[in-house]
């Protein structure tokens, strides 16, 4: 019962619930702005935004929109729906993912596959994630892209998050990135994140993330 207390805290504060569905009827809204950290700020792009949303239905089922795009450019705006899998046990949570929509001005599938695992360091809880989604254009190019995230909750309020982020398009180099990001709530509901993206492999670009999420 503590273990799944646990899980269930997590999942609740988590930005992109992953593995976890959202419980029935509640509703997870955030808006983040990246920006280069040399030029982003004073070029006037404004930077990346991203808006998402993901909807707690009925079966454990959770419903989601993920947009994004620069000040005059659409990049993504995938709609999606995902449903947990009936494997593993005890802590392990898998679930799968359709999702369907644009990107980079194309229409565009994206399948994905999702696990997650509660966890306590010590008596700090703390999570585990590996998130998997593919980009499948119809010329059947595509990008395969996965984000292995490691959550800590020092206090009820604060949230550690440390994550890789990986993007293997068929026909370029795969990249990588590590992304670091503090998480405290600011009013009941609603919280700030802080962090940033350093590229480690086929990029060396180094990032501001300023986000708000807020459930309801």
């Amino acid at each position: 019962m503590i273990r799944v207390a646990l899980i269930l805290l997590l999942s609740a504060a988590q930005a992109q619930a992953g593995a976890w569905p959202r419980a029935e009827g509640e509703t997870f809204l955030s808006f983040a702005v990246e920006s280069d950290l040399e030029s982003g700020i004073t070029d006037g792009s404004g930077g990346y935004a991203t808006v998402y949303l993901e909807r707690g239905l009925a079966r454990d089922l959770t419903l989601g929109l993920d947009v994004g795009g620069h000040k005059t450019d659409l990049a993504k705006a995938i709609g999606f729906l995902r449903w947990p899998m009936g494997v593993g046990g005890g802590a392990d949570v898998w679930a799968m993912e359709f999702g369907l929509g644009l990107a980079d001005g194309a229409f565009a599938l994206r399948p994905g596959l999702s696990y997650g695992r509660g966890l306590s360091l010590g008596r700090t809880p703390a999570w585990l994630a590996v998130d998997s989604r593919a980009l499948i254009f119809d010329d059947l190019d595509g990008v395969l892209e996965t984000d292995l995230t490691l959550g800590l909750k020092p206090r009820p309020d604060h949230m550690l998050i440390m994550q890789v982020q990986t993007s293997a398009p068929t026909e370029r180099d795969t990249r990588a990135s590590i992304a670091p990001s503090y998480v405290f709530e600011i009013s009941p509901g609603r919280h700030l994140e802080i962090g940033m993206t350093a590229g480690i492999v086929a990029a060396s670009e180094v990032k501001i993330k300023l986000g708000l999420w807020h459930s309801f």
